[in-house]
């Protein structure tokens, strides 16, 4: 039943769609249908296909199928656009990065400590097929049109989620727990979160704190303000009503780092300016709400002494595994498997004795460690996880570079995106696996790709077709990096 109603609701989002843009309908918005439509239907937690069970009791953070999702459907799609109207006009694919993934595929297939390499071949599948997929999706569409349509489908998914998080916690409807996915479960503490379509609150607390902040990147840019500002304010309470710490959490650091690396981008990192205007007002704004409002989240003092033992006794299981196999990990999607074969419950019996934990080995054994970081050096070693933690350095130490390239601000709102999806992983991911699973990586990923592509950010924005907007423009830029080397002889000058 759950599946029916996520095809009846997308049909009704087709319909909003069409009767939204009118009897005259241009091709350009035409695709950005067909972008709201896929953005949309990322948020259900039940729209795949399974096709291929995994022979084993636990799943990792990718879980335990190979499957059919919506993107593969949408690929088809994108290759009938790039053969009827672009001609097979199409950039050619970035070889370093076909190199970069062709390697990290082959390491992990092949690694000898795989105990579950099923599992690893699930999550193999998943990632090559969805880079395939951003090619052909890059290659159909103009910026525009993407920034248009993921704000439709965004729009649409925020909505439903408010609706749903006012029927369950808010009216204490729990049949609305089920309505989307019959296996959608809640906390089994005293924080009733709100599940939404995604099947768990922490699920639900990290894809809302990613479109919290593509909401802001419209903001601050000056697109569709209004609009923007209403769906910030309903995104956040989401956020609040899924009781998430973590996602909360993330969502105000984000929402720091853009306001220090792009509303001030003129400023150094840590100037004056930022820091008085940012963020001392946004944290006594976030204080008074976390000990207003939102000190129910906080006030439970045993609730989070638990979950933080928790969390460090599964801490120390990676740290088990690490030692294991500190070079080259036990497997992409295989962290939990291999603990459950190799590590007995007995050797963490003196640390489990020494924590009132009601069953900390089912805990253990059942649940992917709470910590990306954790998880991807445990299954990708050193070898594969410190290129991974250099490309996050590099991506937010080149996030101004890139901003102040673009001319076009619809590229600007995903590079934000992108800013804001990387900040809530280095707070949420260490303290939960729900940035890792595929449901949330089709949102993070998106933004993350489409931030890096040259030739979204070397398209010209429309008001700067004409001479003399450009020009003002490219004065606008000079005058910033004109205040940035000012501010940088200033520093050096002799005191």
């Amino acid at each position: 039943m759950d599946r029916v109603l996520i095809l009846v609701v997308l049909c009704f989002a087709l319909v909003f769609f069409f009767l939204r843009e009118g009897i005259s309908l241009k091709k350009s918005r035409l695709y950005e249908i067909v972008i709201a439509l896929y953005t949309f239907s990322c948020c259900f937690t039940r729209l795949y296909l399974p096709v291929y069970k995994a022979a084993t009791e636990t799943e990792g953070s990718f879980g335990p199928s190979l499957a059919i999702w919506p993107f593969y459907f949408v690929s088809i799609i994108l290759i009938w656009i790039i053969a009827r109207d672009k001609q097979w006009r199409i950039r050619r694919p970035n070889l370093a990065l076909m190199i970069v993934f062709g390697g990290y595929a082959v390491y992990t297939l092949f690694n000898p400590y795989d105990v579950s390499r099923a599992q690893t071949v699930v999550a193999v599948v998943y990632l090559l097929s969805f880079a395939v997929f951003m090619y052909l999706f890059a290659n159909s569409f103009s910026v525009k049109n993407v920034v248009n349509g993921i704000f439709m489908g965004l729009m649409v998914t925020v909505i439903l989620h408010f609706f749903l998080a006012l029927l369950f916690p808010v009216l204490d409807m729990e049949s609305a727990i089920k309505l989307f996915d019959t296996e959608a479960t809640t906390r089994n503490d005293d924080r009733a979160g709100a599940v939404g379509t995604m099947g768990h609150p922490n699920i639900l607390g990290t894809y809302a704190s990613y479109y919290f902040g593509f909401f802001v990147a419209c903001f601050v840019t000056n697109y569709k303000r209004r609009e923007s500002a209403i769906l910030i304010g309903i995104s956040f309470l989401v956020i609040v009503l899924t009781a998430s710490r973590s996602a909360l959490a993330a969502t105000v650091f984000s929402l720091v780092t853009i306001v220090v690396f792009y509303v001030f981008r003129r400023y150094k990192l840590i100037s004056p300016q930022s820091v008085i205007k940012g963020i001392i007002p946004l944290g006594i704004i976030v204080a008074l709400l976390v000990t207003g409002p939102l000190n129910f989240l906080f006030s439970d003092v045993e609730n989070l002494d638990e979950m933080t033992t928790s969390r460090l006794m599964h801490y120390y299981c990676g740290y088990e595994i690490f030692e294991d196999h500190p070079l080259i990990g036990v497997g992409l999607n295989a962290h939990l498997n291999y603990l459950v074969e190799n590590g007995s419950a007995m050797m963490f019996e003196q640390i489990f004795d020494t924590a009132d934990i009601y069953q900390p080995e089912e805990f253990m054994f059942s649940h992917p460690i709470h910590n990306i970081w954790i998880i991807l050096i445990d299954e990708l070693g050193l070898l594969g996880f410190l290129p991974i933690l250099g490309f996050v350095i590099w991506y937010i130490a080149t996030f101004k570079r890139r901003t102040r390239n673009s001319q076009n601000r619809y590229y600007n709102i995903l590079n934000i995106s992108g800013l804001g999806v990387v900040s809530c992983m280095l707070v949420q991911g260490n303290s939960d696996w729900a940035p890792l699973t595929p449901l949330v990586l089709n949102l993070s990923l998106m933004f993350i790709a489409l931030s890096l592509n040259r030739h979204y950010a070397a398209e010209v924005h429309p008001e700067f077709e004409s001479v003399e907007a450009s020009l003002k423009h490219m004065q606008e830029q000079r005058q910033e990096k004109t205040d940035e080397a000012a501010e940088g002889a200033i520093d050096v000058l002799p005191a």
